[in-house]
């Protein structure tokens, strides 16, 4: 596990967040196979922890408008565009990773998506979203995948130039990473840290398989072919973006 910013304060990360407000998720195709694995939402109680600047639930409040939608983000910024988005959209200040500000046993489904790996105790923010969570409920959870880079995450010091670097290694890798806190997870880790805190993985799907190929023309022009074939192989080992459908053990 490759990780930075660990040392940094609550404050110094919330305004290094500040000076990056551009940054707005990963797109409609991410949201969409998000929204997907977590099945049906109608009428359901949901939360996203470490909502950002809240596309996953616009995109939710389209589809399930009879849903019932919360956030919470520590961001200022991120919680008054939130709120301006949706009148749909119930969103609360808080830091997940110490205590999500909900009673227990309140959603039906908790969204924490592209959000771990920028917090320094992931473990403690799985724990307050099982707590949260009805006994019946589901947890969509997705983390970028470092293995997703193989070989190259494991030559990275052989690795010459910044423009190639920020090609063939991880946009969480040290080397790459603009975020205040970022962390850069194996395969086998982000495996480990969800079922370390008792939850259950019902289903795992991968995306955007090997990664650093995409940069290759004729690899762009047969993409969906790859991504289909890979998938039916079940080589999510090797996917960067890993989907995780998970229930409380």
């Amino acid at each position: 596990m490759l990780k930075t910013g660990y040392n940094l304060t609550k404050e110094e990360i919330v305004k290094k967040y500040n000076v990056l407000n551009q940054r707005r998720g990963l797109g409609k195709e991410f949201n969409k196979r998000v929204i997907s694995l977590a099945g049906d939402l109608k009428g359901k109680k949901i939360l996203d922890a470490g909502c950002g600047y809240g596309e996953l639930l616009v995109e939710i409040a389209k589809s399930y408008p009879d849903s019932h939608l919360y956030g919470v983000d520590l961001v200022d910024i991120r919680i008054k565009e939130v709120s301006e988005k949706s009148g749909k959209i119930a969103i609360k200040k808080g830091d997940i990773q110490e205590k999500i500000p909900f009673e227990d046993n309140y959603f039906d489904l908790v969204f924490c998506t592209e959000t771990l790996e920028h917090l320094k105790n992931p473990d403690h923010c799985l724990q307050e979203i099982i707590r949260v969570l009805k006994k019946t409920g589901f947890i969509v959870v997705t983390v970028p995948n470092g293995t997703g880079f193989w070989p190259f995450l494991y030559l990275d010091s052989l690795i010459p130039t910044k423009w190639l670097r920020s090609r063939l290694l991880p946009y969480e890798h040290p080397l790459n990473t603009d975020q205040p806190v970022d962390t850069c997870y194996k395969y086998k880790e982000i495996i480990e840290l969800i079922c370390r805190n008792g939850l259950l993985i019902e289903k795992i799907e991968g995306w955007r398989y090997l990664r650093y190929l995409q940069m290759l023309p004729l690899i762009r022009n047969i993409s969906p072919l790859a991504e289909w074939f890979f998938s039916k192989i079940r080589m999510q080992r090797f996917a960067y973006n890993l989907f995780f459908l998970c229930r409380k053990n």
